[in-house]
């Protein structure tokens, strides 16, 4: 028996026929021969007090595919006018402007209000995550800024103090524990499967997460799941020597699915090297704890050969130098891409930014583009020849950052892990002694190599980083600090003033102020 108004509107229908939920009315009506005496907006009008009002809370499915911002405006002055208006004042008190942006994370809060039910002040970060999942199932569509209503929600307080600056951060993906590295391979034997988390819990201490990843993947996935494909019911690290040669042959091999080798493994000899640290590893520990690992112990399926990778490593070498001597002649093609492209992203942005709404232009490239009606802080502009919409605020912020990445690798011959890790900190100066002159340099932090670096920094390198600085700052006193993700290690870095993290920087309240001064008119002593 439906009971309630939120029963009666999943039983209607509506919920699963989405923008077309008012033909069902209509349609109701013709097959009873009723006069009809209502059109689509006056159910749509209907609708808003059912909805703001909370009788009606309908999915993300439905609401997604509700168009008119009316609507959405409606539902904010009758739920909660008072929550939303505080939003909206802290949009103008963080210094954005453009109202298509507030509206646009406003809409975001209403859906969440509209689905979830209650106040803003009842939004948890999980209704968050919820919504961009569903935005990212049921729309093709976004616009600039996506996650604003977060951060708007979190200026606010209403996640507390010890909530993250980033919705970004919430849904990146996190670290892995050992016992779920190795469940996902799906090993039949409990035992070895405990012991290998047992492994891998504690070798965890020792290794970073990327090779406690690696390390898992080969014992649990190319090593004992394959053993158990092709050996069912094997329960022993004890293995016999055709049963060696076998696996040995089978890893060499990079398989499809179905099992057919499909190329030759680059990294064979890592996997034989992991397997073999593994039983080396146990026989050592057995000694200290015999009743913990002295079960396990067993002779070694690898050869010390099977793990050199002397040779691997000499012809690795190789191909990175020719590869270098083969791209470098291109450098200097490269350099001029890269400042032409820029060049003209700017003249086609200030192109855009003089046109006003509706009229047309001549781009660098000679295309025609129309602006685009509205007002926001971006600048977009419609292809009449291809249809396409253009974002050319976006166009000239890809064109600046792949101009000072290019240049800052090339100047410094950094790594593109190094370059990841500049922050503000990562400029400092340098007063001679002798003379008195400061010095620019830029400290390069310990990576592959575990050596820190401290490079004199070039009149044309210290171009770059000042209009890079500059980009960051945007005007402000101070430089905003960020969390950079680590997409190997699966974590967030403290808040931080990083360069190399601009793009995100930009949309990010600074938590405390920085120096916005270049560190190279600082005077400071060398470190490292």
């Amino acid at each position: 028996m439906i009971s309630s108004w939120q029963e009666r509107w999943l039983a209607s229908g509506a919920e699963e026929a989405g923008r077309e939920w008012t033909r069902l009315p209509m349609r109701w009506l013709t097959e009873r021969h009723r006069e009809r005496k209502y059109d689509r907006a006056d159910l749509s009008c209907g609708m808003i007090p059912l909805l703001g009002g909370q009788v009606v809370r309908p999915a993300y499915p439905w609401l997604l595919r509700q168009r008119p911002a009316q609507l959405l405006a409606h539902i904010r002055s009758v739920t909660d006018p008072d929550g939303f208006a505080a939003l909206k004042d802290q949009y103008s008190a963080t210094g954005h402007s453009g109202s298509n942006d507030c509206n646009n994370a406003l809409n975001r809060v209403t859906w969440i209000v509209t689905s979830k039910g209650g106040t803003v002040r009842d939004i948890t970060i999980g209704d968050c995550v919820a919504l961009q999942h569903a935005i990212g199932e049921h729309q093709t569509n976004g616009y600039h800024g996506k996650h604003l209503f977060y951060a708007l929600l979190a200026a606010v307080g209403v996640f507390g103090p010890d909530a993250p600056a980033r919705l970004k951060t919430v849904m990146l993906p996190g670290q892995l524990t050992p016992a779920a590295l190795v469940d996902r391979h799906g090993i039949a034997c409990t035992a070895i499967r405990d012991l290998l988390v047992d492994y891998l819990t504690e070798r965890a201490v020792d290794i970073d997460y990327t090779t406690l990843e690696d390390m898992a993947r080969a014992l649990a996935g190319l090593f004992w799941r394959d053993l158990e494909k092709h050996h069912p019911g094997i329960d022993s690290l004890r293995l016999d020597a055709d049963t060696v040669t076998a696996w040995r042959e089978r890893v060499r091999m990079v398989r499809d699915r179905h099992g057919i080798p499909l190329r030759p493994r680059v990294n064979v000899h890592t996997v034989f090297a992991w397997v073999r640290a593994f039983y080396q590893d146990l026989a050592r520990w057995a000694a200290d704890e015999p009743a913990r690992w002295g079960l396990w112990v067993a002779p070694y399926p690898i050869r010390d050969s099977d793990s050199d990778h002397g040779k691997v490593r000499f012809r690795r070498k190789a191909a990175m130098d020719q590869r270098t001597g083969t791209l470098l002649p291109a450098l200097p093609a490269l350099v001029r891409a890269v400042e032409r492209q820029l060049k003209d992203a700017e003249r086609c942005l200030a192109a855009g930014r003089e046109t006003p709404a509706g009229a047309t232009f001549i781009t660098p490239a000679g295309e025609t583009l129309l602006r685009r009606a509205g007002v926001s802080t971006r600048v977009y502009a419609d292809d009449p020849t291809t249809g396409r919409r253009r974002d050319l605020t976006m166009e000239e912020e890809r064109a600046f950052w792949a101009r000072a990445i290019v240049e800052v690798l090339r100047h410094t011959g950094m790594r593109i892990e190094e370059a990841l890790e500049l922050t503000h900190h990562s400029f400092v100066a340098y007063q001679l002694p002798t003379t008195g002159e400061i010095v620019p340099m830029l400290q390069v932090a310990p990576s592959k190599l575990d050596q820190e670096r401290l490079l004199l920094v070039s009149p044309e390198l210290g171009e770059v980083l000042t209009a890079v600085i500059h980009r960051v700052r945007r005007g402000q006193a101070a430089m905003p600090l960020v969390s950079a993700y680590d997409t190997l290690e699966r974590l967030s870095s403290a808040p931080m003033p990083s360069s190399s993290n601009a793009a995100t920087a930009r949309r990010t309240e600074p938590s405390r102020a920085t120096t916005s001064t270049p560190a190279w008119e600082r005077p400071s002593s060398p470190a490292g």
